[in-house]
């Protein structure tokens, strides 16, 4: 049986973001060939810009910024609580 994701949102161009136990998910391209797996102690900062079209970005600890735009405000809060919960539960920052 397939894990399921704790939190899961949509983003512009086909993307979709997931939040698991132990990861974040950013699925692309027009049959999810493209997967970005990043590992929560690897994630050193979320944030979330805008109130109707929102941009939710995640900065990581070696550099890359992802960006993922054209998000419901809803959305992008969620995906952003799952992953500081998740690295709460992990202890991986209080």
């Amino acid at each position: 049986m397939a894990e399921k994701p704790t939190a899961q949102a949509a983003a512009r161009g086909n993307t979709i973001v997931s939040v698991y136990a132990d990861r974040v998910e950013i699925v692309s391209g027009w049959q999810g060939q493209n997967t970005e797996r990043i590992p929560h102690r690897s994630i050193a900062d979320v944030r979330v810009r805008g109130l109707v079209n929102c941009t939710l970005t995640i900065s990581t600890n070696e550099g890359r910024i992802y960006r993922l735009e054209h998000m419901a405000l809803p959305d992008a809060s969620e995906i952003k609580e799952a992953i500081g919960h998740q690295k709460r539960k992990a202890g991986l920052y209080g």
